[in-house]
């Protein structure tokens, strides 16, 4: 059961040191679209779908 536990630590372990570099990327975009102005996330007061004309 340890040595399963183990590799189970070793394989969680790689993937978060794989993503390293994915994540940083992705921050780096994120905060320059948000120096240019864009709004990544909706308000909290608009709403989530625009109304239907009837």
């Amino acid at each position: 059961m340890t040595s399963a536990l183990l590799a189970r630590d070793c394989i969680i372990y790689s993937v978060n040191v794989w993503l390293v570099p994915v994540e940083c990327a992705f921050n780096i975009i994120e905060a320059e679209l948000v120096r240019r102005g864009a709004q990544l996330y909706p308000d909290a007061n608009s709403p989530r779908c625009a109304p239907l004309d009837d």
